[in-house]
């Protein structure tokens, strides 16, 4: 969940340098092309090197667009990092619910022995026997929820173990091909930042 939430920043301090970048050079363009417009034998040159730089600069939307793609695979895995943290939080009241049950019964069958060898007191046959009758019946309806309840038990936290299992392959796999695919392009996007200044430096040499 941290590496995610470190890439997600990583890519956002990225995009907003690369937005600055593309915006100086948009600077450039402009510069250029209007220093153009006052020279007379260097003027083809400038407007040219203008063009170039105007050309790299709008391509920033496309790119941002890029950024933004990669950043939403990985929110995707942020929402779905919150999913395991509920899946875990639900296992814990499943097991404080399992918890209460177990005691329950537990409280429940030691006052049955109780009533067994008369330690409540004054009461009738009749009346012990019917509060006994009573708490079998609880005791047996509550040993049923407490089976239930493990198995219930059980099954959540085998499933649930098969979810984390297959996220985390799932996760490494994809992460590992975004941060490729994310490489490739800031090494695609440098290579056009040299070629636009590669095309400016024949501009500027041909004045």
């Amino acid at each position: 969940f941290d590496l995610i939430v470190s890439f997600k920043r990583l890519f956002q301090r990225v995009a907003d340098r690369l937005y600055g970048v593309y915006k100086v050079h948009g600077n450039y363009g402009r510069v250029f092309s209007e220093w153009s417009a006052i020279e007379k034998e260097m003027g083809d040159g400038l407007q040219s090197a203008g063009h170039h730089m105007d050309v790299y600069a709008s391509s920033i939307d496309d790119i941002l667009e890029d950024e933004e793609h990669y950043a939403d695979q990985l929110k995707e895995y942020l929402f779905y990092a919150e999913a395991l943290r509920a899946v875990c939080r639900k296992h814990e009241l499943m097991q404080y619910d399992l918890e209460m049950a177990a005691q329950d019964l537990a409280s429940k069958k030691q006052q049955c022995e109780e009533l067994a060898t008369g330690l409540f007191g004054q009461e009738t046959p009749e009346q012990k026997e019917a509060r006994v009758k009573v708490l079998e019946d609880q005791i047996s309806e509550g040993e049923q929820q407490l089976k239930s309840k493990n198995l219930e038990g059980r099954e959540f936290v085998k499933n649930a173990w098969a979810d984390i299992e297959r996220f985390k392959e799932q996760k490494n796999r994809d992460l590992k091909e975004a941060l490729i695919s994310y490489a490739v392009m800031q090494i695609s996007m440098c290579k056009k930042g040299i070629q636009v200044w590669t095309n400016a430096k024949e501009c500027f040499s041909k004045m």
